[in-house]
């Protein structure tokens, strides 16, 4: 009985010594994970046809994406 257990102890302590560490899976970090957002989004904008012409200007552009000046206090 000793024998056996010995054997099956060494035969575990033995298999797991020759594994190589497991592959990292981590999601990649916030940061990454923004970057590839925004560059998904430039990406899927300028491949975009313009099917609602209505909301862009002659350039292309939406309201939100111009940079105009505000309107002066009165």
């Amino acid at each position: 009985m000793k024998n056996a257990f010995l054997a099956a102890l060494a035969i575990v302590l033995l298999s797991t010594q020759g594994q190589a560490a497991p592959a990292s899976d981590e999601a990649p970090s916030l940061r990454d994970q923004i970057r590839a957002d925004r560059a998904k989004s430039k990406a899927e904008f300028d491949s975009s046809p313009t099917q609602r012409a209505w909301d862009r200007d002659a350039n292309g552009k939406r309201p939100w994406d111009r940079k105009e000046a505000p309107l002066p206090k009165e």
